[in-house]
């Protein structure tokens, strides 16, 4: 920002004395003020806020832990590229996968489609996670894992405020603007009414 550019923000401070300063003006100064200050003060409370998550899933991941472990199992086929279903992008997109075996605390044989890494064959013996009974779950996030989500979480929080911050302001402007517009008409229309300004 230039040394013009911050005098003329001055200038249009709500303090400001200058008599050509609407009140309209003053109204827009007051509300970026505040929702400048709010947006700043949203900043701790989204740390806290990311904060609280990120102990959260840690706790998380800490009891699942407890109830689940990496168990070793074999590729009893070769890797074949099938389509996933719940792929985010709109294309079809594929993975290497292959059917895992291992036994169960029981006794007993489990399988399961795991994804395979290029060059994975039969025999090979990959990692898959399963509970106390032998039954196949998802892996417990890492403390990476839940940083991540939580410096997400937390800047959702912030960003949502600024957006918000910024289209109430918006909204403000708008509806100033059009106030003025219409003061300004209503005096054009007055101006050929008043004594010693004749309207030809």
């Amino acid at each position: 920002m230039t040394t013009d550019q911050a005098l003329r923000w001055w200038r249009l401070a709500p303090w400001s004395r200058n008599p050509l300063m609407r009140a309209t003006d003053r109204c827009d100064s007051v509300v970026a003020a505040v929702l400048i200050t709010f947006v700043l003060i949203v900043v701790p409370f989204a740390a806290a806020f990311g904060t609280v998550t990120y102990t959260g899933l840690n706790e998380r991941s800490h009891a699942e832990l407890q109830t689940r472990h990496a168990q070793s199992a074999v590729l009893i086929d070769d890797p074949r590229q099938v389509v996933v279903a719940d792929a985010p992008s709109r294309s079809p997109e594929t993975q290497d996968r292959a059917t895992a075996q291992w036994t169960a605390p029981d006794g007993t044989l489990r399988s399961t489609a795991v994804e395979t890494t290029p060059g994975t064959q039969s025999g090979d013996t990959v990692t898959v996670w399963v509970d106390t009974n032998g039954n196949v779950v998802d892996e417990p996030r890492s403390g990476v894992q839940n940083a991540a989500i939580a410096v997400s979480a937390a800047l959702t929080v912030w960003v949502a405020a600024a957006v918000c911050s910024l289209l109430l302001y918006s909204g403000v402007r708008w509806m100033n603007g059009r106030n003025r517009m219409r003061q300004w008409d209503r005096e054009w229309k007055d101006l050929g009414r008043r004594p010693g300004w004749p309207v030809s």
